[in-house]
């Protein structure tokens, strides 16, 4: 099972920073998931929601808030980390840097992750470069735009046809899009609570390569979990309960804001038990156990 950051460590550093994918990366995370959406001058950002009022630290003047009515230089004036360690908005093409470059120097991290690797029936090499999930927001003003703008980035970080991309959406039309744009790129539809069937109009196009689906669903629904396409993401899981729930279900990628708990349960649920505790922010074995029964805050659950 692959452990994704969901908006980065983002219960740990502000969600969609650079900061907190980083410390992702620190903690032992698989991959990254981001959310993106359309400034009004074309450029793709890292934010979840309609407006940047609720991780601004600083609100817009002037301004709406919305981000699809503000240019990048304007969201760039806000800070979205935190009043001691500011940052700045996130574009998509500077996490495709990051993405890039921290798999750039996974060709080192062949003999790590080659046990990890072999207990999840994985081949050896393609544990070693990470996996990046981007999810666009519809509906939104700019509608096929999004698509096109993600296109044309992944392009540019020589990323279009790479197997460790994947588009993710509560969006069936997005998916639909984006594989008449680039047919390369995996697909995972994430299914709402309500939806209670996959349209079969998407299967027989083959638009769909994945499901997604909440932890609650899962777990009401654990029938669900490699039912349909080649695997199945599930999101958010935080707490311990859920992380090994998920890696006895055989869940394929496992989004959460906290990667280095995940990693450390999930490795444990495996028997795999790899990463230390400094991999994980904590200080001793001791201090690992105590870790695991703080309880997250709350966070927007939507994907």
């Amino acid at each position: 099972m692959k452990i994704v950051a969901h908006r980065g460590a983002s219960k740990e550093r502000p969600e969609h920073t650079l900061a907190a994918y980083e410390l992702a990366e620190q903690r032992g995370a698989d991959g990254f998931e981001c959310d993106i959406r359309l400034t009004r001058d074309g450029e793709l950002v890292c934010l979840h929601d309609r407006t940047i009022d609720r991780v601004a630290v600083d609100k817009p003047a002037k301004s709406s808030g919305v981000v699809s009515e503000m240019t990048l230089a304007q969201l760039r004036e806000l800070n979205v980390g935190t009043p001691e360690e500011p940052a700045q908005v996130l574009t998509l093409r500077e996490l495709l840097t990051f993405f890039n470059d921290v798999n750039s120097s996974r060709i080192d991290a062949k003999q790590e992750h080659s046990q990890r690797a072999e207990a999840a029936g994985a081949e050896e090499g393609a544990s070693l470069k990470k996996d990046i999930f981007i999810e666009t927001k519809h509906p939104n003003r700019y509608g096929p735009k999004v698509e096109h703008a993600l296109h044309y980035e992944l392009q540019r970080a020589h990323l279009a046809e790479s197997a460790h991309v994947h588009l993710i959406s509560f969006s069936p039309q997005s998916l639909v899009r984006f594989k008449m744009i680039n047919p390369a790129v995996h697909r995972i539809l994430l299914r709402r609570e309500y939806q209670r069937m996959l349209n079969p109009g998407l299967e027989a196009l083959h638009v769909v390569d994945a499901h997604g689906l909440s932890v609650a669903r899962g777990r009401i629904r654990p029938d669900i979990i490699g039912r349909f396409g080649d695997g199945t993401y599930v999101w958010t899981a935080d707490k311990e309960d859920e992380v090994r729930w998920a890696a006895r279900q055989g869940v394929t990628w496992l989004a959460t804001n906290y990667p280095g708990r995940a990693r450390m349960w999930c490795d444990s649920e495996l028997g795999l038990d790899k990463l230390g505790p400094e991999k994980l922010g904590v200080a001793s074995e001791t201090s690992a156990a105590a870790f695991s029964l703080v309880q997250p805050g709350t966070i927007n659950d939507r994907g």
